[in-house]
């Protein structure tokens, strides 16, 4: 069976999987030889409390590792359990999902006031990770939510001992979960109380400004400008790609100025941008289109995961530094300390808190020499002759 095109590249469905369940495990090769193997259902064929994507295998180890057979063949199993579930519920054998289980629970969680009164984004992230555990529950059968085991749930958060960050955030859906299930009186206790998670160490690599000339210049090439003017104006103004991504003429942007609020922070903010990324928005405006940056490829404004998986292809295909879009907020707080902007200054342009962006600068601004005498001058302390050498 040829393999399936995704805009992520080529999603290989396992060669030692049967036909028929082929058409549903695809394989996402790792960088270190490993691979993440998923169960893939098409929207039109999957029951409403399904997962789009289950990992796999849903039981025991996951490490991806395609040449261990009993690894394989636990792939295997899980897959043709879950095939014969969804046969099974699109021939309405299944009516979905007994009294007081998972996906009861995650609709019961997602109809209370304080879900609701989350920011959108917020809600689409809960709502991410609810669909992971849900697709766990489905995986062993949807038993009801009173046997969940303390066991169980941590064997389930192991899997995700890869991927620090979504395991965290698991736990702590999960835990909403579990606190709703108190109040529903479906439960007496919280087993996620007696899990102790701490934040993952979170790092990212400062754009510099050669940085933002080669990513520009290879978007260009690549045949996606409306990149390139997206690079220069995260640099500019520090704001949050998924924010940037929608912006549009005559609403958030207006001959020159940027005004918003922000999406996560509800922050006002309003932002002069240069010259030159005044010139480079009018050159890809298109006339047919509100938005400030399209894809190429479609016409459309960028969805999020596509404008990450091409932007990628880009940092290939010029043999950049490995950075990421998302960086360029912080890199933007860096910028701006650097020519000598003050805590408020940066928040005032950035839409951080005072705190937040001092905590950047804590972590992220290099300590040198020069940023110290800048900043002894704009005190008053010195005066403008050179230091001498010590």
């Amino acid at each position: 069976m040829p393999p399936r095109a995704t805009t992520s590249g080529l999603l290989t469905p396992m060669p030692s999987v049967q036909l028929d369940l082929g058409r549903y495990v695809t394989v996402r090769p790792r960088k270190d030889g490993t691979a993440r193997v998923l169960f893939e259902v098409p929207k039109r064929l999957r029951p409403s409390d399904w997962s789009a994507a289950i990992p796999l295998p849903v039981t025991g180890e996951r490490r991806g590792d395609l040449s261990d057979a009993e690894e394989v063949g636990r792939i295997q199993a899980d897959a043709k359990r879950l095939l014969d579930r969804l046969r099974a519920a699109r021939l309405g054998r299944e009516l979905g999902p007994p009294a007081r289980s998972m996906p009861d629970l995650i609709r019961s969680w997602q109809s209370t006031p304080r879900f609701k009164a989350k920011k959108p984004r917020t809600q689409k992230g809960y709502e991410y990770h609810a669909g992971l555990i849900s697709a766990w529950s489905l995986s062993n059968g949807h038993k009801p939510v009173e046997g969940l085991k303390l066991e169980a749930i941590e064997n389930f958060l192991a899997h995700y001992d890869d991927r620090p960050t979504t395991r965290r955030h698991l736990k702590i859906v999960m835990s909403m979960l579990m606190d709703r299930a108190i109040q529903l009186e479906w439960r007496t206790t919280n087993p996620l109380a007696t899990i102790k998670m701490g934040a993952p160490e979170s790092t990212v690599t400062i754009w510099e400004p050669e940085d933002v000339t080669h990513y520009r210049a290879a978007a260009v090439d690549y045949g996606q400008p409306s990149i390139a003017a997206l690079i220069l104006t995260l640099w500019e103004t520090g704001q949050r790609v998924t924010d940037a991504r929608l912006f549009r003429h005559g609403a958030e942007y207006v001959d020159g100025c940027f005004r918003f609020w922000q999406s996560k922070t509800g922050a006002y903010v309003t932002i002069q941008v240069s010259t030159e990324l005044r010139k480079l928005l009018d050159a890809t405006k298109d006339e047919d289109s509100l938005y400030l940056f399209r894809d190429a490829a479609t016409g459309n404004p960028w969805g999020e995961q596509r404008l990450g998986h091409v932007f990628a292809d880009i940092r290939t295909a010029s043999g950049g530094r490995h950075l990421v879009l998302r960086a360029l907020r912080h890199s933007c707080v860096v910028q701006l300390a650097r020519k000598g902007s003050d805590v408020p200054e940066i928040a005032s342009v950035t839409g951080h808190s005072p705190f937040t962006a001092s905590a950047i600068l804590a972590k992220y601004l290099p300590r040198d020499n020069a940023l110290a005498l800048k900043a002894q001058r704009r005190r008053g302390l010195v005066g403008t002759k050179r230091a001498p050498e010590v």
